[in-house]
């Protein structure tokens, strides 16, 4: 009960700013045509124009590009004009073609996505609307309130066109911002780091999927396709950062390796200035900190030169001081994505005025599992009951079910209570103005509030969406008819009905369809974190990126389908499977710090056996999970990554003993200590790698124990 209350007190929190001139034009394009339909006489066609629009504006992506947005409302005007053709051909059928028509459209548009809301609204709505207008004059009415629709939106195209793409370009920047600033300071824990991450990750997928939406001509394309890639780079140095630092960290505050922890704090500086750098370059399009950033981070190098220098007289630990090297390049590399973020920022958003990009549309997403049919049943059993009476408020009952019944039954719930409240404050309120203010241009002008209201508020607040949405189209399919306090009695009625029935097919009609998803899950996750980690052997990083990607999105999945079962009746994830999660995220983080250090010599240390290693153990737990076989073979995982300190230790202490040899061969071309050979580029390698491979190794390790099946 607790979830369910916490769930509902998100909804009505609002999380971002209305968007009033958005509630404003889609209210435009509702109130228009009533208006229009009332001073003329014809309330049936002008309800039929704004019903048609606002069914439209359901397909609306506010705050997309317009090229996406321009051909989402266009199919959806398609869907709801051929939605109400189809609604008026069954609607003088026998009932049981009706039942079945209706019943096969709610589990399409569940089944197939795009379709959507307003084609099973449409639908509906049609089929118990009262007869009064042909069939062509009804799908030209509506074609036309959707055709209204998308005027109004191209409309303001030609000054906010780049809109989205500063808005993409600033959540980016401003996000990463956040995660530079988060992983340069004390290491914050999983709980707090996470978010931050998921929401680069997420905005980086955004912008570029917004740029991929705009015309670029030839002079334009280097700058908005280079932005996504530095900004890329700059969340893999980032998270690598994180990782090495708390490596670096820890093994400072023992006192065993002598670099004290003078250096923490002006790591700790340059990683801040460098941050506030960041989000002052993405928010002005420019930054006057990047100075400032330059200087601290030649103050923290100065403090890394003087370790560097103690420890080739053997004052510290070599390895320590190879490590911080690593961590001062890893800035370096940072700072360097900083300044190429500051100068590309407000030319990347300086497209020529071109018209929208129309790209193919992808291939169409499909939802599998049972929800479609259940939602399928639950509607014919829905229409079962109502169309023997065959009343036009039975679409009430109807429609409360077709749009409550959510996949999970926790989901349901708060949907049922949504639009119960939603179609109760609506009701009792058109009654109320009507009492008190009787006529059309009344409830004109009380429905485009609602209309603003629930537009504006759709984006940053579902709640207040659901409240302000749910009796719009219904009183917009009503507004000829006369309404009383009655008539509002009998609307909450069926709408609570319909939520019953809607709670009774989420409870009853496969409960569980969630549990069977988790094999095929883990066993995604666990191959796409084996790709990724063989993939650090030949160190593609365009490769990496892609592969960490992936293996991110297969954890998502995973993810979802925990948070699923979490919402069935009598459901709990297991808690080992929440734990797999946070290890497979340690593991990304930690191949993201190994990308980042030196590459090892062909055939010298154990990188490329761990990296081995990890990827096959992963691989036979993902075939163990499917195949549900207990327990895994056994491997030298472990004790590779046991000898890992001893190689490391064994190099450093022939890197002292080539730094002693070569104390005496400086010369007049430099020092001689400073000459990259083979040993020098091993223990480069070896020292920085080192934490890197330990955290993945042991994450790996980790994340194969949580996810192995247990025996019966």
């Amino acid at each position: 009960m607790r979830g369910l209350i916490d769930a509902l007190r998100a909804d009505f929190r609002l999380s971002g700013r209305p968007a009033w001139g958005y509630g404003l034009l889609c209210a435009l394009v509702i109130c228009l045509p009533l208006t229009a339909g009332v001073l003329l006489g014809d309330l049936r066609e002008g309800a039929s124009v704004a019903l048609g629009g606002y069914l439209t504006l359901f397909g609306d992506a506010p705050g997309q590009p317009y090229g996406d947005r321009v051909r989402r409302l266009f199919l959806s005007t398609a869907t709801v004009t051929l939605g109400v053709g189809l609604g008026a051909l069954v609607q003088p059928a026998p009932w049981p073609v009706a039942v079945a028509v209706v019943g096969l459209v709610a589990a399409a548009c569940v089944y197939w996505p795009a379709l959507g809301v307003p084609a099973v609204l449409s639908v509906t709505l049609t089929y118990f609307a009262l007869p009064g207008m042909s069939v062509p004059l009804h799908l030209g009415t509506t074609a036309a309130g959707g055709l209204l629709a998308v005027l109004l939106v191209v409309t303001v195209w030609p000054v906010r066109r780049l809109r989205p793409l500063r808005r993409a370009v600033e959540e980016a920047g401003t996000a990463l911002a956040d995660l530079l600033a988060a992983g340069g300071r004390a290491p914050l824990a999983d709980e707090s780091w996470e978010p931050l991450r998921r929401r680069a990750a997420t905005a980086l997928k955004d912008l570029g999927e917004a740029l991929s939406l705009y015309r670029i001509s030839v002079e334009d394309v280097r700058s908005p396709e280079r932005l996504p890639d530095a900004l890329i780079r700059l969340f893999q140095q980032t998270v690598a950062l994180r990782v090495l630092r708390a490596a670096a960290v820890e093994a400072a505050e023992t006192g065993r390796t002598g670099i004290g922890t003078e250096w923490i704090g002006e790591l700790d500086e340059a990683v801040g200035v460098l941050a506030r750098a960041l989000r002052e370059a993405v928010l002005l399009g420019g930054s006057s900190e990047i100075p400032e950033a330059l200087a601290a981070i030649g103050r923290f190098a100065d403090r890394v030169d003087g370790i560097r220098a103690t420890a080739r007289a053997g004052g510290v630990s070599l390895p320590a001081a190879v490590l911080l090297g690593q961590i001062r390049r890893d800035v370096s590399r940072i700072a360097t994505a900083v300044r190429s973020v500051a100068r590309q920022a407000a030319e990347s958003v300086a497209v020529g005025p071109r018209l929208p990009r129309f790209v193919r549309p992808r291939r169409p997403v499909v939802s599998a599992g049972h929800h479609p049919v259940r939602v399928g049943l639950a509607v014919i059993a829905a229409m079962t009951l109502m169309v023997l009476v065959h009343e036009h408020y039975a679409k009430w009952f109807v429609v409360t079910v077709a749009l409550s019944l959510r996949p999970a039954y926790r989901d349901t719930v708060e949907r049922v209570l949504l639009r119960v409240l939603g179609t109760a404050v609506g009701a009792v309120a058109a009654a109320m103005v009507l009492a008190s203010a009787p006529g059309h241009l009344y409830l004109t002008l009380f429905i485009s509030v609602c209309a603003a209201l629930g537009f504006g508020l759709r984006g940053s607040g579902y709640g207040y969406w659901a409240i302000f949405s749910t009796p719009l189209s219904l009183m917009l399919s009503d507004f000829s008819l006369p309404l009383d306090w009655g008539a509002a009695v009998a609307r909450v009625g069926l709408t609570v009905a319909g939520g019953a029935l809607a709670l009774a097919f989420a409870r009853l009609l496969w409960p569980r369809g969630h549990r069977a998803r988790l094999t095929t899950g883990i066993g995604e996750m666990l191959d796409g974190h084996a790709a990724l980690a063989r993939s650090l052997i030949d160190r593609d990083p365009v490769r990496v990126s892609v592969l960490g990607t992936a293996a991110a999105d297969a954890a998502g999945r995973l993810a979802d389908s925990l948070d699923l079962l979490d919402k069935e009746p009598g459901g709990s994830a297991p808690r080992r499977l929440r734990e797999s999660l946070t290890a497979a995220r340690r593991l990304r983080d930690n191949a993201f710090a190994l990308l980042a250090v030196p590459p090892p010599e062909e055939g010298a240390g154990p990188t490329v056996t761990i990296l081995d290693l990890v990827a096959d153990r992963l691989e036979r737990v993902a075939e163990a999970v499917r195949t549900e076989e207990a327990g895994v073979p056994p491997d030298d995982l472990d004790a590779v990554l046991d000898e890992m300190g001893a190689h490391v230790d064994a190099l450093a202490a022939r890197r002292l003993d080539e730094l002693a040899e070569l104390a005496g061969l400086a010369g007049p071309h430099g020092d001689a200590a400073d000459r990259m050979t083979g040993l020098r580029r091993r223990i480069r390698h070896a020292a920085a790698a080192q934490p890197a491979l330990r955290g993945l190794g042991a994450e790996a390790v980790r994340l194969a124990a949580l996810t192995t099946p247990r025996s019966r």
